[in-house]
């Protein structure tokens, strides 16, 4: 089989101690080995692949830009794709987001969106504000920042003193959550925003992030009724200012291109990432209010964050040509339609088997946690390592799936997420669930 292994080569490959497959080539919702091996594609990679592997016209478009220009430095030129990108997806968003940056992860999209709140609050005379809310469980990224405000213990292992300190509320979780998640949810979490703010000092809040709909910290959970109506007005009255981090929710993944237009929401800033891209090109981008922006200009003049490949039109391409081929082919619909029918089918196949405790989501975005006691929710010990043994087991399979650990309690926890191409047909999904429940009545030894 022809698979690369640490110390095979010369990539420095994150995991040292397992079989990394060759793949060489992809379509639709399928990738393929060096073995001729099919792996349907069911997390999209890192929840990326929106539109599909393989699609002929994106790679076109992106190839055609490169053979034009393929980067110009974003703090001296603009270009016509990245001006078009931008005017796309400000006539998608909430009300008012009508600006966009345009970086290479989201990551570094979630440090410009916190960079841009710190600078504005500068701007206004107000120094003092510098401190940020986020949830946990919940995650933003891997540089230091973005870290700082993820709830991810294992990693804080490692960096905890690079990281700043960044406040802690607990996220809307609706398997684990201590109330009734319909009726007192809303109350119980905002509550906890509300406290943390009196806590800090309203005068000293820039901002709280959060994820409309969570990843995987917490198995795709979406938040109780009419949390996101409190939450802004605790916001709006306190004069904090909101980030919607979307870059794994956002781009379509729940059936509405912003996941915030299901509750709503109108954030002061959007951060997308991952689908926007569909893999075709290293791509992200941060969303935010022309009205913020002329407070700018009429302070400083200047946002003042800039990276290598801001605005580069070989990034900006590839989005555009992906938010053109969603609004030809109906990719949205597809998405809810889908996305609906997946849920049936995890509900169906997967939510009675004996290790599923739950199953949550919204679209094409899933997730699937295991107990080792369905009635008190008890978790597997981490020693076990469930949900990497269910990978393993899914991998030869021919099924890709993303793992997630320590969600119960910040040690313990195993699930996994499905995000598949939001192309997929009901033929192919009844093709994931198969493939699934094989994997787990096998991992799990049913």
């Amino acid at each position: 089989m022809a698979t690369i292994r640490y110390p095979q080569g010369n990539v420095l490959l994150r995991n040292l101690s397992r079989d990394y497959p060759v793949i060489t080539g992809g379509r639709g919702v399928w990738l393929e080995d060096e073995d001729g091996r099919r792996y349907l594609d069911a997390s999209g990679g890192a929840m990326v692949v929106s539109v599909g592997h393989g699609v002929g016209e994106i790679a076109e478009a992106v190839r055609d830009q490169l053979a034009q220009v393929g980067y110009v430095n974003g703090t001296q030129f603009t270009t016509r794709v990245t001006e078009e990108l931008a005017e796309g997806l400000a006539a998608l968003a909430p009300p008012g987001l009508d600006r966009a940056a345009f970086l290479g992860s989201g990551s570094e999209a979630v440090e410009a969106a916190v960079k841009f709140v710190r600078q504005l609050w500068v701007e206004r005379g107000h120094p003092e504000r510098s401190v940020f809310i986020a949830r946990t469980p919940g995650y933003h990224g891997n540089t230091l920042y973005a870290l700082s405000a993820s709830a991810r213990p294992h990693y804080r292992k490692f960096f905890d003193p690079l990281l700043t300190d960044v406040r802690m509320i607990e996220a809307p979780y609706g398997y684990r959550s201590p109330v009734d998640y319909e009726t007192k949810g809303a109350d119980h979490y905002a509550a906890a925003l509300e406290r943390e703010i009196l806590a800090v000092g309203a005068d000293r809040v820039a901002a709280f992030l959060f994820e409309p709909v969570i990843g995987s910290s917490a198995g795709a959970s979406t938040p109780p009724p009419g949390y996101f109506e409190k939450v802004t007005a605790i916001c709006r009255r306190h004069g904090i200012l909101m980030i919607a981090d979307e870059v794994l929710c956002g781009s379509g993944r729940t059936g509405e291109f912003f996941a915030s237009k299901h509750y709503g929401l109108e954030p002061d800033l959007i951060v997308l990432g991952k689908g926007l891209n569909g893999g075709y090109a290293a791509l992200s981008a941060v969303l935010v209010r022309s009205a913020h922006v002329e407070e700018m200009r009429r302070g400083s003049g200047y946002f003042m964050h800039a990276q290598t490949y801001l605005q580069a039109p070989c990034m900006t391409a590839a989005g555009l040509a992906v938010l053109r081929y969603m609004r030809k082919h109906d990719v949205l619909e597809n998405a809810r339609s889908s996305g609906a029918y997946l849920h049936e089918r995890l509900r169906a196949e997967i939510l009675p088997l004996a290790p599923v405790g739950n199953v949550a989501g919204l679209g094409c975005l899933a997730g699937v946690e295991f107990v080792a006691d369905r009635a008190t929710k008890r978790p597997f010990p981490r020693a076990e390592k469930r949900a990497e043994k269910l990978l393993a087991t899914a991998l030869e399979n021919g099924l890709t799936l993303w793992p997630n650990v320590g969600q119960a309690d910040g040690t313990n926890g195993d699930l996994v997420m499905l995000a598949p191409p939001l192309t997929i047909t009901k033929d192919e999904v009844d093709e994931l669930i198969a493939r699934l429940k094989s994997a787990i009545l096998k991992s799990f030894e049913i």
